[in-house]
């Protein structure tokens, strides 16, 4: 009974300290992570792409942590969002990412993206994340029957 005592007690404490750690990392330098540089991005995203190549959060600090998670969500969220706007606009989708594509599929390219472009850095987060997409995951137009 102990062990789980203390079980829930570091988990409670968990929770009230990293998710404030995670909201000061999102929110001081920008007030929404859409909105950031390319630059900004890249930097919250290479500890992500270290994070999915290690398959382990061990190799990462805290802080570095925090900016993988806050990548990871974005671009999920990005994925997800366009999809389900796609769907529900009964439009095509812009970018046309592998079956079940997650952000574990998106982070290599969307780095891969902004290495190979240094001097869009300066453009707004998500303005990159679509042209990283886009360009690696170009829809096909549909055959004439």
């Amino acid at each position: 009974m102990r062990h789980a005592l203390r079980g829930v007690a570091s988990a409670a404490i968990l929770l009230w300290i990293w998710p404030g750690q995670a909201a000061d990392s999102l929110g001081k330098e920008s007030g929404n992570l859409g909105k950031e540089t390319g630059a900004r991005l890249l930097a919250r995203c290479e500890p992500a792409l270290e994070f999915l190549v290690e398959d382990s959060a061990a190799s990462l600090s805290r802080d570095r942590y925090a900016e993988a998670m806050s990548c990871l969500g974005f671009v999920e969220g990005f994925l997800w969002g366009h999809g389900w706007a796609a769907w529900r606009e009964r439009r095509d989708m812009y970018y046309c990412p592998p079956e079940a594509a997650s952000a574990q599929e998106a982070v290599p390219v969307l780095v891969a993206y902004l290495h190979a472009h240094p001097e869009r850095q300066d453009a707004p987060a998500h303005v990159l994340l679509f042209a990283a997409l886009s360009n690696a995951w170009p829809c096909l137009p549909m055959p004439q029957q």
